[in-house]
């Protein structure tokens, strides 16, 4: 008797516990605190719970994380000696993935497995302004280096955009839309087909983007997934969307 007593509430505990995962999986939670429901048919699991998702959030969490962008960074030389803005680049990249939200969006219907990722990065106006000067910066010293390199540089450069050319194709794309939530959040979509093509082998992909505004910061998300995931989870996007809260 004790032991089917201790299997009896073995399982009711397992079964609370699965049904409690299986509420709290079908919402996530952007950067920015906007809280997309993506119904009960469809599965969210938390990045940072992954195997490359853990590896990735523990480093950021270490206090040198920084440190090795800085070196990353400085080894490419991006940035001239005299104009190293390595440091300060990199501590905000580092404080910028932070706030990051990692997920993967899973559901299974007409005996098909479908999956997609999603990722939401909060940007503040300061760091944007900052982004901005840094990228002027590169591309005024790379104008500038190139002009001084002379025509080897220039053979190199175009051997670089020989290898890139037609290995991304845009299949189909929608316009960025203004919309609001029934809960009033403002945001921005669109949403496009790629397709990545290299020595014959190609990778169809569906990406959606969406753009939320709060007070002193830009919130930035993303999911993609392969095209027969997209066109599943597109309506379940936008109807999240539409219901999406702060």
């Amino acid at each position: 008797m004790k032991m089917k007593k201790w299997l009896a509430v073995s399982l009711t505990a397992l079964a609370v516990t699965a049904g409690g995962m299986a509420v709290q999986a079908d919402s996530l939670t952007l950067s920015g605190g906007e809280v997309l429901d993506m119904g009960s048919s469809v599965s969210v699991y938390p990045g940072e719970r992954s195997f490359f998702g853990s590896q990735l959030h523990d480093w950021l969490m270490e206090p040198d994380a920084a440190v090795t962008v800085e070196k990353a960074l400085e080894g490419a030389s991006v940035f001239p000696k005299d104009k190293d803005y390595s440091k300060e680049l990199s501590e905000m990249a580092v404080s910028i993935l932070r706030t990051g939200k990692v997920y993967q969006v899973r559901a299974s219907a007409n005996d098909t497995f479908y999956q997609g990722m999603m990722v939401s990065l909060s940007v503040s106006d300061s760091d944007m302004l900052k982004l901005a000067l840094y990228g002027k910066t590169a591309l005024a010293d790379k104008d500038a280096a190139e002009s001084s390199a002379g025509t080897e540089k220039k053979e190199s450069l175009d051997k670089a955009l020989d290898l890139l050319h037609g290995a991304v194709a845009v299949d189909e794309h929608s316009h960025w839309e203004d919309r609001k939530s029934d809960q009033g959040l403002a945001y921005r979509t669109a949403d496009a087909k790629l397709s990545l093509t290299k020595n014959g082998f190609m990778i169809p992909l569906y990406v959606k983007g969406i753009i939320t505004r709060e007070e002193g910061k830009t919130v930035y998300t993303v999911f993609a997934a392969d095209q027969a995931s997209g066109n599943y989870f597109r309506p379940f996007l936008d109807k999240a969307l539409k219901e999406a809260k702060k």
